[in-house]
């Protein structure tokens, strides 16, 4: 039998964002599977057990990783009743129950036990009668209901009691921006999916003019001879461009650093560097007239998939700086059609890349293509998909190895979305 520690390294740490209605992200459900192995009865458990998920929530640094989120962890009757669970934090976690669940008045007295001590409840309702659940739903501080048929009369059955006790109400599987459209309409307050990384190509779409100077200039940089003078008279033809750079290359990770604030796109450069400041551009790709980091979950999302391939190219080759910056700009790119409603090959027109990311992004070929493949197994939760890459990796990483890079990640974004306000 394995010990709690071979467990605590097989874990797959998934997750879902979630979003309010003016698109920031608000939380996240995260997801802790054993992994692959099979239990007793052949098949693969559904959740870890509470103490492995106390654990590695602890250890992989998640709670301070996510410390302004609210964090929804999947759980049943066996888990709540198990003391491991109060090692989460109240403040932070939201303890996830399914509709399918059985609600014995043990298991509903704990509830109101771990209510007392700070713990907020959401009920998962799949549809139809559950035994029991009526008499959780005054403890509910949320209620998640999938995108279906029987959408709009599951969120009036649930809504009015839970509204009474300032609930929330959160439409999940959200796969379409129509989708997140009709739940906005029927009242959701909450909105889980993937909607927003979803790309809409136009056919014979226009950028706008801000867009193409910004394209042109990271073109210019990138080349392998870079000719600084050009990307300057480019910069001068961007003064707004120009303005939203030098803040933030002030005020994310650089500034912070420096006795003086950088003032001109040569002094960037100069403290910045090259590839740094490449990437500081691509991220303006995602940006949106209005919004912030925080309130735009596509640059969150490419910021923290860009990132997590860095680490995981750090992991693996430790000395090749090159190319643990080209893992970041690769990650970046990948979702780069969805900002800008344009195809892969249309983009890769456009903006000059080396050609191991260019093989990665086109085809997922080489190293970095796998790395993005791995990456995009990760993305959706495929822990037999993420399993079977990882094993192709060169270098000694295991499930929960992606864990522990994950919680860097994600505070590596939140840091990027703080100084981005």
């Amino acid at each position: 039998m394995d010990t709690q520690s071979e467990i605590l390294h097989k874990i797959f740490i998934g997750r879902h964002p979630i979003l309010d209605r003016r698109q920031a992200t608000v939380g996240y459900e995260l997801l802790f599977h054993p992994g692959p192995q099979e239990d007793t009865d052949g098949g693969m458990p559904k959740r870890a057990a509470a103490d492995v998920v106390c654990k590695a929530f602890a250890e992989l640094g998640l709670s301070s990783a996510l410390a302004s989120q609210r964090v929804f962890i999947n759980v049943d009757a066996d888990f709540l009743l198990d003391d491991a669970v109060e090692l989460l934090p109240p403040q932070q976690v939201v303890l996830e129950l399914d509709s399918d669940e059985t609600f014995a008045p043990p298991l509903l007295q704990r509830c109101r036990e771990l209510k007392t001590r700070g713990y907020a409840f959401c009920l998962h309702w799949s549809g139809g009668a559950c035994e029991g659940y009526g008499a959780l739903l005054d403890m509910l501080g949320y209620a998640k209901v999938d995108v279906g048929e029987a959408m709009p009369e599951a969120y009036k059955a649930l809504a009015a009691r839970l509204r009474s006790n300032g609930g929330w109400m959160i439409a999940a599987r959200v796969e379409t921006l129509e989708a997140m459209q009709q739940c906005d309409r029927v009242g959701f307050d909450l909105f889980q999916g993937s909607y927003f990384a979803k790309p809409v190509l136009i056919a014979g779409r226009k950028l706008d003019p801000s867009t193409q100077g910004l394209i042109r200039i990271i073109g210019l940089l990138g080349e392998e001879d870079a000719d600084f003078a050009r990307i300057e008279a480019a910069f001068k033809g961007e003064p707004a461009l120009l303005a939203n750079l030098l803040r933030l290359t002030n005020s994310v990770g650089v500034g912070g650093r420096l006795s003086s604030r950088i003032t001109s796109i040569r002094n960037a450069i100069a403290v910045v560097g090259q590839r740094q400041l490449l990437r500081w551009l691509q991220l303006l790709l995602f940006y949106r007239p209005g919004t912030s980091a925080s309130r735009n979950p596509l640059l969150q999302l490419a910021a923290l998939r860009g990132r997590l391939m860095e680490l995981i190219t750090e992991a693996i080759h430790p000395t090749r700086r090159d190319l643990q910056d080209l893992a970041f700009i690769t990650g970046l790119m990948s979702l780069m059609p969805a900002a800008l409603g344009l195809s892969m090959t249309d983009i890769l027109g456009q903006i000059a890349v080396a050609p191991d990311a260019r093989r990665a992004l086109s085809r997922r070929e080489g190293e970095l293509g796998l790395l993005l493949e791995l990456i995009e197994r990760y993305d959706d939760n495929d822990v037999a998909g993420t399993t079977a890459l990882l094993d192709r990796v060169d270098g000694p990483l295991a499930l929960n190895d992606l864990g522990g890079l994950l919680a860097k990640a994600i505070d590596w974004v939140q840091l990027l979305s703080a100084g981005g306000e």
